[in-house]
């Protein structure tokens, strides 16, 4: 396993106690780090591009642009991406979360925190790898679930929204496809052959779940209130997880 990994902090001792600690990790563990720094967010911005770095740390009191303000750039065209802040202060914490960073790490950083921190993304990013498996033209096809925004059936198909956006068309049945995704927490069925990554979602309005602020899908109007319920409590299940991390 390869982890890309940037670390952005205008603290050149903080980026290395931390560089030190996620090398010692990697070397115990069998990993690859290639580990990038920048003294700042906006040497960092510059440079970036999606689904460069397997996790990015970040400072979030940095001269210039801070931490805060960087991850919500990187987010509004990699929604994605792993960050994990690093501050001398909690006052950020909600900031932090409504962006749904991966984590929030306190200074002075400690070897134990950063290596549960390393062991939860490993596992996270094998649990990511999981992918569904489809026909498509004659040949099969897998897609991650990580990467799946939306299942719709469609006459005698089955379409598949992934998060570049492109169309899997597929003649599998849609209960055949719904039976594998719901043993997944992040799947749920909005309407009559509708089934969402409550991931992607962005809004519900109107009778319309939206997901990534594109794709757009009539809501069982019945079940309106029990969704948009299954689906605040699954982002608060997220924040509650996040948070018990940071504090471990």
């Amino acid at each position: 396993m390869i982890f890309n990994i940037a670390i952005t902090d205008d603290s050149s001792k903080d980026a290395e106690a931390l560089s030190e600690i996620i090398t010692e990790y990697s070397a115990l563990n069998g990993i690859e780090a290639d580990i990038e720094y920048y003294d700042s967010a906006e040497k960092l911005l510059v440079d970036y591009a999606p689904l460069k770095y397997t996790v990015i740390f970040m400072d979030i009191f940095m001269v210039g642009i801070n931490g805060i303000e960087a991850a919500k750039s990187i987010k509004a065209h990699d929604r994605n991406a792993t960050i994990v802040f690093l501050t001398t202060s909690t006052d950020f914490m909600p900031d932090a979360f409504s962006l749904h960073a991966y984590d929030y790490i306190a200074k002075p950083i400690s070897k134990e925190r950063v290596f549960k921190l390393m062991d939860d993304i490993s596992l996270a990013k094998t649990e990511d790898s999981v992918s569904l498996p489809i026909i498509q033209n004659g040949t099969e096809l897998r897609i991650r679930y990580n990467d799946i925004l939306s299942v719709r059936s469609n006459g005698h198909y089955l379409i598949i929204i992934d998060k570049s956006m492109t169309e899997h068309k597929t003649r599998m049945t849609f209960s055949a496809v719904s039976d594998i995704l719901s043993t997944d927490s992040r799947f749920l069925a909005i309407n009559r052959g509708m089934l969402v990554n409550m991931d992607y979602i962005t809004s519900f309005s109107d009778g319309i779940c939206q997901l990534n602020d594109t794709v757009l899908l009539p809501l069982n109007i019945k079940k309106h209130k029990e969704l948009e319920r299954t689906y605040t409590n699954y982002m608060f299940s997220k924040i509650r997880s996040n948070m018990n991390r940071s504090e471990s």
